[in-house]
């Protein structure tokens, strides 16, 4: 009996290193796998993170949640109560275990529920219900504040989310999409991310995305109040299931190589290097970048890629992925034309078309909608010829940003681009360069 617990044990530590370290397994990507010697050539290069799908986490990661209502004046009815709802009903699925607090702002911000393991939830719920609407809208200062009540509880062993929820322009203090990216990025280097969600049509959405995209965080865009419940959720829901956090990719460009940067992100190459930091992967999550590069020489190497996490489906661990995209050099045009990547070229196209979006909206602030209307155009021409060599659940995700392409364009053209029209544009955008 001793022997076959023996031989079991040791089967089951062989499969323990088998799946430890496999959690977020990287792909490198070349858009052409073949390059014409003699001249300077730009290369894009997927790199292609997916979280492992099926895998049960072996423990429940507990969670350190401030959640943050606008009760301004202009809340006042289903916005408020449909709030309301979404947050008791968040509150029912915590854990004993999970950090819960409430801040709620106006005129100015305060605590409602100070930071506090999960004990009694119907007097949570008597907390909530009782918000009632009236004043401006202090946003700085409540995520100031509800940031203050998750460093109560701060830990890297626990999900660490301020939730936001505002329907207004911010009022009250520090207003601006700068400031706000600035408080974001305070609070990512500590560990706090910040999801946003906009409700309405009257809030800054610039100021929302900044703020989101700074801790690298989810941003909504919520139209239709009855939703509120479900965005809670879903967000809740991606909590309770990530498999990897605290994402460190490092992307180091050989001599040869100029790295030009990232297709629709910020972060620029110093020395030819440079990092990216993504805040978490849910169970079965794909998310990606793409890098472009000049190639100027005749060594295969493009860029090494080196990836850094914390492993919540393996305890907890830290643990790393790497990976080298290599090219090979021809003089037959034939043959570096027939190395393009259709799938690859098109989810680039893809890409662009955000930073398209993000170029019309700037045009269209300006009052130029005619050229708002033709930068879309283009990409829209972009996309169909990405369209033929791309595989078919490619093809799917083309034709849907055509259409989104043909609704803007055919906005600005009517003269009906309005500020739901500019909303919906910047949140498409933004899941597209977050991909999210």
């Amino acid at each position: 009996m001793k022997k076959i617990m023996l031989t079991i044990g040791l089967a089951t530590a062989c499969l323990a290193n088998l799946f430890a370290g496999e959690t977020l397994q990287l792909k490198l990507v070349p858009d052409r796998e073949v390059v014409l010697k003699g001249s300077p050539q730009e290369v894009v290069v997927k790199i292609d993170l997916s979280a492992i799908a099926g895998k049960k986490k072996s423990r429940r990661t507990p969670l350190n949640l401030a959640v943050v209502l606008d009760k301004s004046g202009s809340m006042t009815g289903a916005k408020l109560e449909k709030t309301k709802q979404a947050a008791m009903q968040l509150v029912d699925r915590l854990a004993p275990n999970d950090i819960f607090s409430l801040v709620i702002f106006s005129d100015h911000a305060e605590v409602l529920v100070s930071a506090q393991k999960i004990e009694d939830k119907n007097a949570l719920k008597e907390k909530i219900q009782s918000i009632r609407a009236d004043g401006s809208t202090a946003l700085y200062s409540g995520v100031k504040m509800g940031a203050g009540q998750i460093e109560e509880y701060l830990s890297s062993k626990r999900i660490n989310r301020v939730i936001l929820l505002s329907d207004g322009l911010a009022n009250v203090g520090p207003s601006s999409p700068r400031e706000l990216r600035r408080l974001g990025s305070q609070l990512a280097e500590r560990g706090i991310s910040v999801t946003t969600i906009g409700v309405g049509d009257d809030y800054n959405e610039d100021l929302m995305a900044a703020l989101a995209e700074a801790s690298d965080a989810n941003y909504y865009y919520v139209k239709d109040t009855e939703k509120l419940p479900e965005i809670f959720a879903r967000e809740l829901g991606e909590m309770l299931s990530v498999a990897a956090r605290d994402v460190r990719i490092e992307i180091i460009c050989p001599d040869g190589v100029q790295p030009l940067g990232f297709i629709g992100r910020a972060e620029k190459f110093e020395s030819q290097k440079a990092s990216v930091n993504l805040s978490q992967f849910t169970t079965g999550q794909n998310r990606y970048l793409f890098l472009r590069c000049l190639v100027n020489g005749s060594k295969p190497e493009v860029a090494r890629v080196k990836v850094n996490y914390t492993d919540e489906l393996n305890g907890g661990t830290v643990e790393v992925a790497d990976d080298v995209v290599k090219i090979r050099f021809t003089e037959d045009r034939d043959a570096a034309d027939k190395s393009v990547n259709g799938a690859v070229v098109a989810q680039k196209e893809i890409m662009l078309t955000a930073v398209a979006k993000d170029a019309a909206m700037a045009q269209a602030d300006a009052g130029n909608y005619k050229q708002a209307a033709q930068i879309l155009a283009a990409q829209g021409g972009a996309l169909n010829r990405a369209y033929a060599n791309a595989p078919a659940t490619v093809q799917i995700q083309l034709r849907s940003e055509l259409d989104n392409i043909s609704n803007f364009t055919n906005q600005f053209e009517s003269g009906q681009y309005g500020s739901g029209s500019r909303k919906m544009m910047q949140s498409q955008s933004y899941n597209s360069r977050n991909s999210k």
